[in-house]
Formats: structure tokens, C-alpha cells, sequence
């Protein structure tokens, strides 16, 4: 039966619980610094580019916000304040 999420990622839910998001294997400013390579990478072989142009924009809001020497499961809690409603 196939799995949604991999093994992995069930191993960093407990981190993504504690808001811990260690950058030991890797932080958002390398991911962002992928996203870009991806895109630009994309538009060299004329491929769509929304997506990873999109993961960047919001790896950069990520950085913006202090995350930048934090791994990219810190995007949660750039998702978490999209989705509290304004007050």
C-alpha cells in the first residue's frame, strides 16, 4: 500500500511539533539557494518555472523572518501565520 507521507518525514514530525527546525543538514538559505538554481535551470530547458519560483518566494519570507540558518521544515510557520485570520 503506498504511504503519503515517507519515513523521513514522520522521523522530523516530532521537531515540526517543538518548533525545532535544526539546520545541521541543511538551511533555508541553501534550499533557497536549490530553488533558484531549479528555476533558472527551468527556463533554460523551457520548462514551467511557477513552482519552484514559488517555493522560493517563500523560502525567502522564511529568511526574512530569521529562519535563514534553519531548515526548510521552517516553512511551517510561514504556512501557520497565512493561515491565522487577520485581527
Amino acid at each position: 500500500m503506498p504511504t503519503v507521507v515517507n519515513s523521513p518525514l514522520v522521523g522530523q514530525a516530532s521537531d515540526l511539533d517543538a518548533r525545532n527546525y535544526p539546520g545541521d543538514l541543511g538551511t533555508m538559505e541553501m534550499s533557497l539557494n536549490v530553488l533558484d538554481h531549479i528555476a533558472r535551470t527551468c527556463v533554460e530547458q523551457g520548462v514551467h518555472t511557477d513552482l519552484p519560483r514559488q517555493m522560493a518566494t517563500i523560502a525567502e519570507r522564511a529568511i526574512a523572518e530569521g529562519y535563514g540558518d534553519k531548515n526548510y521544515l521552517a516553512v511551517f510557520e510561514i504556512f501557520k501565520k497565512a493561515a491565522t485570520p487577520a485581527s
